[in-house]
C-alpha cells in the first residue's frame, strides 16, 4: 500500500475515538471498573447519560457486569453535572477530586488535577485491607499524562486517620 493511499484512507475514515475515559483498579483482585462515555452521535456525549460504569470481570472470563446498587451508592458509584467547560463527575469514594470529562482533541478525556497539575486521568489504583468485615482503603493512587505536555504524573492519597 502506498504512502497516499494509506493518508486517503485514514483521511477518509478517521478512527473512533475510545469510550473508556479511565479505570479503577484494586489490590483486591484482577476486576476492574470502567468509566465510559456514551455517545449521543458523532463526537457528543448522550445527555442523559454521558459517563457509564461497569465492571469488567479480568479474574473470571473477561465479561463485563453491571455494578449493584449499593455499589453505585456507595463505592464505585459518580455524580455528573454539566458545566461550562464540560461534564462534571465526582466519584462517590472520591468526591474531594473533580473529574471533567471534556473534549481533547477529537476526542473526550477525563481532566483530574494530579500532584498538582490538570492531567488526563488514566486509572486510579485503590490498595485495600480486605482481612476485616470492612474493608479498609490504605491508599489510593492516581495515574495520568500531563494535560499539556504529556508527561507522566503520578499521585498517592492516604486516608485521613
Amino acid at each position: 500500500m502506498t504512502l497516499s493511499l494509506v493518508l486517503a484512507v485514514l483521511a477518509a475514515d478517521p478512527p473512533a475515538c475510545p469510550a473508556e475515559l479511565f479505570r479503577i483498579e484494586r489490590s483486591k483482585n484482577a476486576n476492574v471498573v470502567l468509566y465510559e462515555t456514551k455517545q449521543a452521535g458523532k463526537g457528543e456525549l448522550d445527555a442523559k447519560e454521558p459517563v457509564t460504569a461497569t465492571w469488567l470481570m479480568l479474574a473470571d472470563k473477561g465479561q463485563r457486569e453491571p455494578l449493584t446498587f449499593l455499589e453505585r451508592r456507595l463505592a464505585y458509584g459518580f455524580d455528573v453535572a454539566a458545566s461550562k467547560e464540560g461534564i462534571e463527575v465526582l466519584l462517590k469514594a472520591l468526591a474531594t477530586r473533580r473529574i471533567l470529562v471534556r473534549k481533547s482533541g477529537a476526542c473526550h478525556a477525563a481532566v483530574a488535577t494530579i500532584d498538582g497539575r490538570d492531567a488526563v486521568l488514566r486509572r486510579i489504583y485503590v490498595r485495600s485491607d480486605e482481612s476485616a468485615l470492612m474493608p479498609e482503603v490504605l491508599s489510593i493512587e492516581l495515574f495520568g499524562a500531563d494535560e499539556r505536555t504529556g508527561e507522566a504524573r503520578y499521585e498517592k492519597l492516604l486516608p485521613a486517620k
